[in-house]
């Protein structure tokens, strides 16, 4: 009689353990999917452990109805990895690995799956890029290239370059060295968001026209994805681009990773499994001891502290890579002092009326999307709000509604208003639409593009947009964050900021350090061909550090103070944190549950010692109460260690779960939002 044998199953299933099916028939492999009842249902499972015996009896344990094994099996490298990003984030395995997969390769095959996965292995159509022509580096440049070619093992290396300094570069040649060593290595390149991938792509496919280069980001189809991961995973590409869903790719090959402006929030997801594909990216690099790479202009202060504290090591580039380039020279305009056409100062008119007569290009930036932020009726203060949320809904000339940017509501603007009758309802505040519409009225005669989420969202729309800008087809770019980084324009001697002081004053803590962010990587944009520029900023707080350290291109000067600030208020990244946040109809229900959630986190401080220095603070509405009818509470938890905060998050949310309720709860581990 033969010996039976079970395999361990995870599923896409919140709070479900790992379950043990028979084998009936097949050789199932760990790594391999199959499909295994669950209850009534078929669902998608991945064969995690194999084993002769089962813990229950084997007369109970059901058979997997179908083995899928037609693809090499997920690696065991890839399945500790995401083991690891389940524990850390609070979720199951399954939640991670399957729901991290193409969709493809997590549906339950349909019978036309072999036909399909045959067109998901077809090759690429040869790439007709020219092998681009080698640059010379700079000292700079060569001493960060050796340096991590002679590193053995993992290293975290936080490649700090002012804007134009050859980054790009630098990372290509780091990419020349791992392929030195082994032609069959692979990269793994994130980049944060889907409109650097092109230009990016275009570089590296030049720099290495005999390797496979593929694309992963949320702009592509399903089908363009799951071709993209099948030939990293059947190592058949060599080089994998992508945005942070990226992390979670099979790479069977890894050997080294890239991820470039480390700072930027996108590389944070804002829902689902709220992971961080950067810090995933140094953990994944250290679990294969290979090197990551961490690239910025403006380090977040989590890796600024890590550079600090020795746990990476900083290489910095200084200087532009072009020798004629030159940094902009900051000028900051108090618009109290100044005379005002129809908000802009009357300096930033002259400065780009010189621009344009000079046949050169202004970028002009404002971090805020649509005509006005509202519209308010002249007679009784009526103001635009969403029905839906504690916000404003934007006011969107062009499309003739009020959009709320939250939840979507959208409404025609109204003729009168609703409260009072009066026809007088006017526009307060600017977005991108209205200083696009004002740059028209001064400039009729100058060719103006606007760039933002709501110009670029038909396909390669974004794409061809920038390629118009770099082919010399725009004198004027008006845009938010989307034209900060990233770009080489070469004509561009221009920038003006526009409202910066919004994100100065915001009660978020993390605001100064995001508006410098901004106004390093668009100052960035200017001067990188060696003609003279300029970036000026109308704000009323021209006094302050951050625009001493802007205008000296001193980001140490000004990430150092930050780090004193929060190390004096032990504050992130001096501590570690989860937010557990809830949403019901109504607050109170979602602060009952939170006071729930509250007393079993005192009881598990007070029965385990080790956990005496984890704070678990009140809780509290969030600053953005209501979305989309919807009412939210946080709740914030503190321990001076990541280790120890981990170890007290699993007990935690054991006893979550444990709380029945239908107010709808998640939990966030270093949040980026407190």
């Amino acid at each position: 009689m033969s010996q039976e044998r079970f395999v361990q199953v995870v599923l896409d299933v919140p709070a479900l353990p790992i379950l043990t099916y028979k084998v009936d028939e097949g050789e199932p492999r760990v790594g391999d999917r199959c499909v295994v009842p669950l209850g009534a249902r078929r669902e998608l499972g991945l064969i995690v452990g194999l084993s002769d015996h089962s813990d229950i009896d084997a007369k109970k344990c059901k058979p997997y109805q179908r083995l899928i094994n037609e693809i090499t099996p997920l690696s065991a490298q890839w399945l500790k990895f995401t083991k690891f990003a389940a524990d850390y984030y609070q979720h199951t395995w399954g939640e991670v690995a399957l729901a991290n997969l193409p969709q493809f390769f997590r549906s339950k095959p349909g019978p036309r799956y072999i036909a399909s996965l045959a067109r998901l292995r077809t090759p690429y159509k040869s790439s007709k890029a020219k092998t681009a022509p080698r640059l010379t580096l700079n000292d700079e440049q060569e001493l960060a290239v050796e340096t991590v070619k002679k590193h053995c093992g993992f290293g975290a290396f936080v490649l700090h370059g002012v804007t134009g300094s050859g980054k790009t570069e630098v990372y290509l040649r780091m990419m020349d060295s791992v392929f030195e060593k082994n032609p069959q290595a692979q990269v793994l390149f994130l980049v944060p968001e889907i409109n650097l991938t092109p230009q990016l792509e275009s570089r590296v496919r030049a720099h290495f026209p005999d390797k496979e280069i593929v694309t992963m980001h949320s702009g592509l189809s399903h089908g363009q994805r799951a071709k993209a991961w099948l030939a990293m995973h059947e190592q058949r590409a060599q080089v994998l681009i992508g945005t942070r869903m990226a992390i979670f790719a099979s790479v069977p090959a890894l050997s080294l990773v890239i991820v470039d402006e480390e700072h930027d929030l996108s590389y944070k997801a804002g829902d689902g499994i709220r992971y961080s594909a950067r810090d995933l990216a140094v953990k994944r690099a250290q679990m294969l001891g290979i090197v990551v790479v961490l690239g910025s202009a403006t380090p977040s202060l989590e890796t600024w502290a890590n550079t600090r504290s020795g746990s990476y090591h900083l290489l910095t580039l200084s200087r532009r890579a072009v020798q004629a380039a030159v940094m902009p020279q900051l000028r900051v305009i108090d618009p109290r002092h100044s005379t005002l056409i129809k908000g802009i100062s009357t300096d930033i008119v002259d400065a780009v009326k010189d621009c344009l007569l000079r046949g050169e290009q202004c970028i002009i930036f404002l971090n805020r999307r649509g005509y006005a932020p509202v519209i308010t009726c002249t007679s009784c203060g009526w103001l635009s709000k969403c029905p839906h949320c504690s916000t404003y809904a934007v006011y969107h000339k062009d499309r003739a509604r009020l959009i709320c940017h939250h939840c979507g509501w959208s409404h025609p603007v109204y003729r009168r208003c609703p409260d009072c009758g009066n026809v007088d309802l006017i526009p307060m505040g600017a977005g991108t639409q209205r200083v696009e519409e004002t740059i028209s009225q001064l400039w009729p005669e100058a060719r103006i593009l606007r760039i933002d989420r709501d110009t670029t969202q038909r396909k390669d729309a974004a794409e061809k947009a920038f390629a118009s800008v770099h082919a010399g087809d725009v004198d004027i770019l008006v845009g938010t964050q989307m034209v900060a980084k990233g770009h080489d324009f070469q004509n561009v001697t221009l920038v003006v900021v526009l409202n910066i002081d919004a994100q100065l004053v915001s009660a978020n803590p993390r605001g100064e350090e995001r508006a410098f962010a901004n106004l390093m990587q668009v100052a960035g944009r200017a001067g990188r061909a060696g003609s003279r520029a300029e970036i000026l900023v109308q704000s009323r707080f021209g006094d302050r550090l951050i625009f001493q350290a802007l205008a000296a291109q001193n980001y140490c000067l000004f990430a150092d103070r930050l780090l004193q600030e929060r190390q004096g208020e032990c504050a992130a990244p001096f501590v570690s944190q989860a937010l557990l946040t809830a949403d019901a109809s109504d607050i109170d229900k979602a602060l009952e549950f939170l006071r729930l959630a509250a007393q079993q986190a005192e009881a598990i401080r007070a029965r385990y010692t080790e956990f005496a220095d984890v704070t678990v603070y009140d809780p509290i509405p969030m600053a953005l109460l209501r979305v989309a009818d919807r009412e939210r509470g946080q709740l914030l938890v503190e321990a001076n260690s990541k280790a120890r905060l981990n170890r007290f998050l699993r007990l935690w949310y054991q006893a979550v779960v444990g709380l029945k309720s239908a107010v709808r709860w998640s939990i966030d581990v270093d949040p980026i939002d407190v």
